[in-house]
């Protein structure tokens, strides 16, 4: 941002000094005059962003449709404010990373407004590490800018995520890029939220309520995150089911939390929803299959079946995140959809040649694809209830004739 503004002051500067000669003006005040004006463009380019943003903000209003908040898959948590409450430690502690100093200025003083005053900011990837490495500070969200030099925010993602502390810490992108390639690599680096430049602030100040309440669940759920290795897997309450506490799911960059999905889904810019469908994969027989196993080997057929899904997709075209039934829900962005029982037939293949299917005793029915319908609000819940539901009828055509089990195959 910084090299913008210079390009700027100097394409300012020399086009008064050439205008200032061509109208008669000395070599020696064309020259003075592209110093001048290249100069006090430096100085007020930003300024007159900065108040651009803020009165843009002001000015905008709530809009019902493209314009609604998110519905997040998954439990329902009441707003809380920002400022310390009761049964909090501490207020949230927010790092904010961007390489624009003036998003760097602005952050700290939209957020205190909102009730989030304990934000630190850095200038780069390596800084951020660098704190994140070298200081005793336990930061419970992060807003990382994409497009930084050097160390992307995506990349600073990724190596944040390999922190066993911050594993599941709330991270927020922060980044003008819209389309569909850069979202999606942030979500499957780790990121649990995005949102856009120029910010609304309001827009802002929910993300962090959100990220509030995320961090006050895990204090109340799970004081074991910390110290933990690798990434952690916590899915959320569905059907009243409960999956035991914390998976260990390594390299598994494409597996996120029902919430981080349902993010994912209304994020998307509109251009792109017509190539994304939706699909919902089953264990057949969910019950009796991870009662007769350890939690460690049923966390291994779910690793496995999520890595076979990747493999079935590919993996810089998947989202991924498990319901507590063992659903995965996947959303895909393909040029030409795989049907179903394709599906059925590549993830079970994998599942029996990689130990995971011995004597045909485990197969999987799959729900979709479904392409993303309703408004921006309402097209993940719309999704994953409708490919939930499709799976589920699946397995239950299954049950009377040998269609996809392992077994049939």
């Amino acid at each position: 941002m910084i090299v913008g503004y210079i390009l700027v002051s100097a394409l300012a500067g020399l086009i008064v000094s050439v205008v200032a000669f061509i109208l008669g003006a000395s070599v020696w005040l064309s020259i003075g005059l592209y110093a001048l004006v290249g100069s006090a463009t430096l100085v007020l380019a930003p300024i007159a962003r900065l108040l651009v943003v803020k009165f843009v903000n002001r000015g905008k209003t709530s809009q019902t449709g493209e314009g609604e908040r998110p519905q997040i898959y998954g439990p329902k948590l009441e707003p809380v404010s920002g400022q310390l409450v009761a049964g909090t430690e501490r207020p949230l502690r927010i790092l904010a990373v961007d390489d624009d100093p003036f998003i760097l200025e602005l952050i700290p003083m939209i957020s205190a407004k909102e009730g989030f005053s304990n934000v630190t900011v850095a200038a780069s990837g390596k800084d951020a590490l660098g704190l994140l490495h070298g200081s005793d500070t336990v930061f419970d969200c992060f807003l990382l800018d994409i497009s930084m030099e050097g160390m992307d925010g995506i990349e600073l993602c990724r190596r944040v995520r390999q922190i066993p502390r911050y594993s599941q810490t709330p991270v927020i992108m922060l980044t003008a890029l819209r389309d569909i390639k850069n979202i999606g690599d942030a979500y499957r680096a780790g990121a649990t939220d995005y949102t856009t430049k120029p910010f609304d602030i309001e827009d802002l100040a929910g993300r962090l309520r959100i990220a509030q309440d995320t961090i006050e669940a895990q204090r109340k759920t799970d004081s074991d995150v910390q110290g933990g290795t690798g990434q952690h897997f916590h899915p959320a309450p569905y059907h009243g089911t409960e999956l035991p506490n914390v998976y260990d799911f390594k390299d598994m960059g494409g597996l996120v939390s029902p919430a981080a999905l349902s993010s994912y889904l209304t994020q998307l810019p509109r251009k792109a929803v017509a190539g994304v469908r939706v699909y919902a994969i089953s264990i057949d027989g969910f019950a009796p299959v991870s009662s007769l196993s350890s939690p460690k080997q049923f966390g291994a057929l779910l690793e496995n079946l999520a890595t076979a899904t990747v493999e079935t997709f590919g993996a810089d075209q998947t989202v991924m995140a498990y319901t507590d039934t063992a659903i995965l829900l996947v959303a895909a962005s393909s040029v030409t959809p795989l049907p179903a029982i394709n599906i059925e037939i590549n993830i079970e293949r994998w599942l029996q040649g990689n130990g995971s299917g011995e004597d045909g005793r485990i197969g999987i029915s799959v729900g979709g694809p479904v392409q993303l319908q309703g408004t921006k609000a309402e097209r993940a819940r719309m999704a994953m209830d409708r490919v939930i539901a499709l799976s589920q009828t699946r397995a239950l055509s299954k049950q009377s004739r040998p269609v996809a089990g392992l077994s049939a195959r």
